[in-house]
């Protein structure tokens, strides 16, 4: 095993294992040996934000009993669909999520924590579970592996006295010609610290200044992993982004649209699937069938795919027309107009750096690297269950004989973006995402029993997912798109949803 001393996440470098790896006595050992005072349980709740419990460390017996055993929580004040009558439950700790908080001035540790219930079993509606049980059901049909990953987009503002000058285009903007650079340095630094696998940051194209306010685009993407550990860091990811927001006096935001003037903020979500280490995406440098099935099976299910990846209603002001959000219903390569998108991979077997510097260099396959992303999706989204739909979408293509078929169908090379001002909305070719969350909630409606399928999402969720989306109201939303651009209506409901998320 290569040395891990070198490795971001302070646990890993001082256990000198993988984070996968750890143990109960290695918790014990580390926090004993450094001397952390506080063992904190984290969980994500119905908002989708990260709750803690804070256990002071006393004796090796209490926090062995603690990290084996978890403790018990009103899960009513955590699931409004449970009731307060059987709402008792467990959080266990699940060991690999253990990271040292960056940000408590008592020397803490922080883990991640599942739910159990009365009976000790897996809590069937909690998201992580929903997401293991789609997981579990993906390898037993296919024999392959999923990895995820996200791209995480947010804005930070904050006063404009100091606003440097620069371009209105912030697309990679760099100092001195960005506010927030050393803020989202800072977060990437803390991620993996804290056990994220990034890949990089950097800014976007949203930067402007308004009523005093300097209004800065960033985005952090990450590598991908296990499906499961993709959402884990992705909470913890936006905990950190808030944590150093209050650092640098600042706000930092997810809402998926800030300003009709301005891009919004996505969540985009990237897959791959693996057998035998060997990314069944791609072969001789072009996308399998495979790929084209578990393309297919998620557009077939993409306008369900909204209620989990979509969840309020400033959601569906980004993917209206316009607003340079993907929409339609099909697929394409390196098209970001499109619903999903092919990126451009490593298929060549020239080696960029040895040509670019005249250096002899050993031709190295990496189409490992290979993903396709689904870009639909935006900071509303609990990664957990929109991870588990994404899955079910996989399985419904590979299940579909007519599947690679349907692609030749939902196929655009075209610049949608382009066309949407030009052609007519009634006669586009292909089909468009909901336009509200009421719409969302009928779709699933009609989709449920996909979704149902094989118990992995229970149909208590689906109904509370519905309920949910109708209890916004916002059936006219799409109708009163123009009304909202030109009163106060649109900056009150970005106000409402603007740390909602």
């Amino acid at each position: 095993m290569p040395s891990l001393k070198n490795n971001p996440n302070l646990l890993v470098q001082y256990l000198q294992k993988p984070a996968s790896d750890f143990t109960k006595e290695d918790l014990i050992r580390y926090i004993e040996e450094r001397e952390i005072e506080m063992l904190n349980f984290r969980y994500v709740a119905e908002d989708g934000k990260l709750k803690t419990i804070n256990f002071m460390v006393t004796t090796r017996e209490e926090l062995d009993m603690v990290l084996s055993s978890g403790e018990r929580v009103d899960g009513s004040s955590i699931f409004s669909f449970l009731e307060v009558n059987t709402s008792d439950l467990y959080i266990v700790p699940r060991y690999k999520t253990a990271f040292l908080n960056p940000f408590s001035k008592i020397p803490s540790v922080d883990v991640l924590c599942s739910f159990y219930n009365a009976q000790g079993e897996p809590l069937e509606s909690s998201p992580e579970n929903i997401l293991k049980k789609a997981q579990k059901q993906f390898f037993k049909e296919t024999n392959m592996k999923l990895k995820m990953m996200g791209e995480l987009e947010f804005y930070i503002f904050g006063d404009a006295e100091n606003e440097v000058e620069g371009t209105a285009d912030g697309y990679h903007c760099a100092e001195p010609f960005t506010m927030y650079e050393e803020l989202r340095t800072e977060a990437i630094k803390l991620i993996a610290q804290c056990g994220g696998m990034v890949r990089f940051g950097h800014a976007e194209n949203g930067r402007f200044t308004h009523q005093g306010k300097h209004y800065e685009q960033h985005e952090i993407e990450f590598a991908p992993v296990n499906p499961e550990d993709a959402s884990d860091q992705l909470v913890v990811a936006k905990w950190i982004l808030r944590m150093l927001g209050l650092k640098y006096k600042v706000n930092v935001t997810f809402i998926p649209k800030i300003s009709l003037s301005q891009p919004g903020s996505g969540m985009h979500v990237h897959f791959l699937a693996e057998q035998a280490d060997k990314n069944m995406l791609v072969e001789n440098g072009e996308i399998t069938p495979t790929s084209l099935k578990m393309i297919a099976g998620v557009l077939d299910l993409a306008p369900a795919l909204s209620a989990f990846a979509n969840t309020t209603p400033v959601s569906y002001l980004r993917s209206m027309p316009g607003q340079k959000a993907p929409y339609r219903i099909c697929w394409g390569k390196q098209n970001r107009s499109t619903l999903i998108r092919v990126p451009l991979g490593w298929n060549s077997a020239t080696a960029f750096g040895a040509d670019l510097n005249q250096q002899e260099q050993a031709n190295v396959d990496y189409t490992f690297r290979q993903t396709i992303e689904y870009r639909g999706s935006d900071g509303s989204a609990n990664p957990y269950l929109f991870s588990a739909a994404l899955i079910i979408g996989f399985m419904k293509g590979l299940s579909d004989p007519e599947a690679v078929k349907k692609t030749d169908d939902y196929f655009c090379s075209e610049n949608l973006f382009l066309k949407e001002d030009q052609q007519p909305e009634g006669d586009h070719q292909f089909g468009r995402l909901p336009n509200s969350c009421h719409e969302a909630a009928e779709v699933l409606e009609n989709f449920r029993h996909y979704f149902e399928a094989d118990q992995i999402f229970p149909k208590s969720i689906i109904n509370h997912t519905i309920l949910k989306l109708r209890s916004f109201e916002d059936k006219e939303l799409s109708e009163n798109f123009k009304t909202y651009g030109e009163n106060q209506d649109l900056k009150e409901l970005i106000k409402e949803y603007l740390h909602y998320m």
